[in-house]
């Protein structure tokens, strides 16, 4: 297995939604599996009164997922891996859980905002997507213009992006 090494530069979001779509669909293709499991055999619909703790599992098997990788020494998911990203705390350590859930929190509701975005233009609400467009694109333009390419969840839980090189 060829070794990595940290490069200094900073990992661009081109390579960080490589890695967020990898994950992406590892991801849903778990809840999936586990929401099946339990849904299948209990006959769970909107009806049931299990239907909303199952709402509620899901975020919290998404973080579980993500943030058991996120904490371990190497601090890589499997589409961090594949696109030579490493996620470390500030200081340079292995991030700790309350790092994992403050980036993992952070993160979720970014991505509500774009799939608000998409949901209300969709239904041709087009003036309604413009403030929330334009809190997307400015968030990437902050991000574009740090030196570290640091974005919102990476600021608040103190972690940032590194990336790695293999040999060979």
């Amino acid at each position: 297995m060829p070794l990595e090494q940290p490069c200094p530069e900073p990992v661009s979001l081109p390579r960080r939604l490589g890695a967020m779509i990898y994950d992406g669909l590892l991801l849903l293709a778990l809840l999936m599996v586990a929401e099946f499991l339990i849904a299948a055999p209990f006959g769970i619909t909107e009806e049931h009164p299990l239907f909303l703790p199952l709402r509620l599992y899901v975020p919290v098997l998404a973080f579980g997922f993500l943030g058991w990788f996120w904490t371990r020494p190497q601090g890589r998911t499997l589409g961090m891996q594949a696109w030579h990203v490493h996620l470390l705390s500030d200081e340079g350590g292995p991030v700790t859980w309350r790092q994992a859930g403050i980036r993992f929190i952070v993160a979720l509701f970014q991505w509500c905002i774009v799939l608000a975005a998409i949901a209300l233009y969709l239904r041709g609400w087009w003036w309604a997507v413009l403030p929330l467009a334009l809190v997307v694109a400015g968030g990437l333009v902050l991000t574009w213009r740090d030196p570290r390419q640091l974005m919102l969840h990476d600021r608040l839980s103190g972690t940032h992006l590194m990336r790695v090189r293999g040999e060979g």
